[in-house]
């Protein structure tokens, strides 16, 4: 995935900024180019939001991003995980282990439950910090 086939920011801020071999991005949410949060259906006046399809869009997204900044997942050394239901932590957990197999390094990690995130179809939302050679 390119950098043009990343959703814009909505606001005023870097998607990622570098400082010296740090990289810095910002919160990351399963929100698609076209505007829309993957993982979401509709059908009718039911919604169902699938937390390990938005996790995988996520971890995507922010793999992208730091493909910018010349880094990938591999350098994260930290990130830090905004769920909305408690209850997906599970679901979450797996995919988020699909990114992070077997005897790899895997950066530091912390989970916080919200009450909300910007969009009301977002579940997830991660925000990386991650450590490459300039």
């Amino acid at each position: 995935m390119s950098g043009a086939a990343l959703p814009r920011p909505l606001g005023n801020y870097a998607r990622w900024r570098r400082v010296g071999a740090t990289i810095y991005v910002a919160g990351v949410s399963a929100r698609l180019p076209g505007g829309e949060i993957d993982g979401v259906r509709r059908d009718g006046d039911a919604v169902q939001r699938d937390v390990a399809v938005q996790t995988r869009r996520v971890l995507a997204n922010v793999d992208a991003i730091l493909q910018e900044a010349g880094a990938g997942l591999a350098d994260c050394v930290d990130m830090t995980v905004y769920l909305v239901r408690a209850e997906d932590f599970a679901a979450f957990n797996a995919a988020y282990a699909e990114f992070f197999p077997g005897d790899a390094p895997v950066p530091t990690r912390t989970t916080v439950v919200v009450r909300a995130l910007p969009h009301p179809d977002m579940v997830v939302e991660i925000k990386a910090v991650a450590c490459a050679p300039v």
